[in-house]
């Protein structure tokens, strides 16, 4: 017990650590992420009084979208406020993987692991960028600690609290929900166990309620569900992709990294790079077989919930279909990082252990220093969200950009980058942050359009992706239009491209061809 708390003492330090450390170097710098776009944008319409789903098109849970709100409440509507959620994540999952490798494979492993799934996953600014996939991970993840913990103590209330966050991962990202039946069957599974599964599901429908009631008092229940329901059958129509696939393939990647003369040392980056699919097939057969091939180990892996962890990695992977890229698998990365050091340390040679350790984190040292170069790059840029660091290429066109559209004028951003509105403080007039081809159709975009006509923006931010561009995100919506040709065609007679052209991201800023006025 007198471990287990020096363990805990130390996660907690592992949290407080990288958690002000990020919000120090990544809280405010500017990323152009079209996901968390969607959720900065949401949650201003949010606190601005608009409720979730009923008064705005959302095509996530309302999870993360609560969350984003609460941030803003506290901290104010900022950039950085923007980031606290997202950082508080990463800091929780570095601090239990640290705790969870402590426990099954020693302190030392730990902090080797532990800096290993910082650098990989820190030097990856996208990572970091809020996103309900990593809201969800986060939340499944405590579930899982406190689940663990809860058989070590033998408590109901470990039980009842392990429940809690399942329901908020599930909201973040519904299929999450599944970790919640799964626990279960392990409970009634376990004999000594079986008498904690009531409290557990009590937590899970406390959660659950909470969730459901919060969503109630606002009048977004019904269009919540009708939303999941429309979202189900929506999105595996664009977002199919191979597992462990890598946007514009694996051979690009190598090519490139060949042509550019890196072809060995680019070939052993692509490998480290792709660990978030190799950890977690490598941690189910590795431990499938020792546990197959010697049953005086199989004691040990019980009383460590070794089984359950596995069978976390399974639904892990399978939350992740059907985008299961290696951006999509490195959110749910930390269960499978955790069984495969502590297998590595119980099973392999020590020789063997400290190659791979070595060969492992001399590749994280170099990820961690292009990561550093990249941030040495940047320039203040003050913006109505807070002065944010902007990449020194494109700190102009952004200062241009944020003279031109000023907090409050109307904008319309088309089709994929909703952050525009959150930077800009733009008024969008149609229901939706973005349109995705595919998931949205003629009546969204006949919606969207109706909105631009009743009340045409001062400005528009468009960009007319090329077909190639779309299908290297989308490979397999090779069936889907990927252009709103109706609205395209209206903004090309309405608008013209301000003169000199200012163009942030590929997006071209256009006023409209009569004297642009503000609302």
């Amino acid at each position: 017990m007198k471990r287990l708390n020096t363990i805990g003492a130390l996660a907690v330090l592992v949290f407080a650590v990288v958690l002000l450390g990020l919000l120090w170097l990544h809280g405010n710098r500017l990323l152009f992420s079209s996901d968390e776009g969607i959720f900065l944008d949401g949650a201003e319409r949010m606190l601005h009084g608009q409720a979730l789903y009923r008064d705005f098109f959302a095509c996530m849970g309302p999870g993360s979208f609560g969350l984003q709100l609460a941030a803003f409440r506290v901290f104010g509507l900022t950039m950085w406020a923007g980031r606290v959620v997202v950082i508080f994540d990463f800091a929780l999952q570095c601090a239990l993987v640290f705790w969870l490798t402590a426990r099954l494979a020693g302190r030392r492993a730990a902090w080797g692991t532990l800096a290993l799934f910082f650098a990989f996953r820190a030097s990856m600014p996208l990572l970091l960028a809020a996103h309900h996939r990593m809201d969800g991970a986060a939340l499944s993840l405590a579930s899982i600690a406190l689940c663990i913990e809860g058989q070590e103590r033998r408590k109901a209330w470990y039980w009842v609290v392990a429940g809690i966050p399942i329901a908020g991962a599930a909201a973040c990202t519904p299929s999450l929900a599944l970790f919640a039946p799964a626990t279960l069957v392990w409970l009634l599974a376990v004999k000594p166990l079986r008498r904690f599964a009531i409290p557990y599901l009590c937590g899970v429908c406390a959660g659950s309620a909470a969730i459901a009631a919060a969503l109630a008092a606002t009048g977004s229940l019904l269009p919540c569900i009708r939303q999941m329901i429309w979202l189900q059958h929506t999105y595996s129509t664009i977002n199919v992709v191979p597992y462990g696939s890598v946007i514009g393939g694996y051979r690009a990647a190598f090519g490139a990294a060949t042509a550019a003369g890196h072809g060995v040392a680019g070939a052993l980056a692509l490998f480290c790079f792709a660990l978030p699919a190799a950890l977690p097939l490598a941690a189910l057969l590795a431990w499938g077989l020792s546990l197959s091939l010697n049953r005086a180990e199989r004691r040990w892996a019980a009383d460590n919930a070794i089984p359950y962890l596995l069978g976390c990695t399974v639904l892990y992977v399978v939350t992740a279909f059907p985008r299961a890229d290696l951006l999509h698998l490195a959110y749910v990365a930390a269960v499978p990082s955790a069984l495969m050091a502590a297998w590595i340390v119980r099973y392999a040679p020590r020789l063997l252990v400290a190659c791979v350790f070595g060969f492992l984190a001399v590749w994280a040292g170099i990820f961690l220093a292009q990561a550093a170069s990249g941030m040495g790059n940047e320039v203040s840029v003050a913006t109505p969200v807070g002065t944010l660091r902007v990449e020194a290429s494109e700190a102009p066109a952004v200062d241009a950009l944020l003279k031109t559209v000023h907090p409050g004028d109307s904008l319309y951003v088309h089709f994929i980058m909703p952050d525009f509105y959150f930077l800009t403080q733009g008024d969008n007039p149609t229901l939706y942050s973005e349109l995705v081809p595919g998931m949205m159709g003629g009546g969204e975009e006949t919606a969207a359009l109706s909105a631009l006509d009743r009340s045409p923006p001062a400005w528009v931010l468009y960009y007319p992706m090329p077909r190639a561009d779309f299908l290297r995100v989308f490979p397999n919506a090779t069936h889907i239009d990927h252009r709103f040709s109706a609205i395209e065609a209206w903004i090309l007679r309405e608008y013209t491209p301000v003169e000199p052209p200012l163009i942030v991201r590929y997006y071209q800023l256009y006023q409209r061809r009569t004297a642009p006025g503000r609302r």
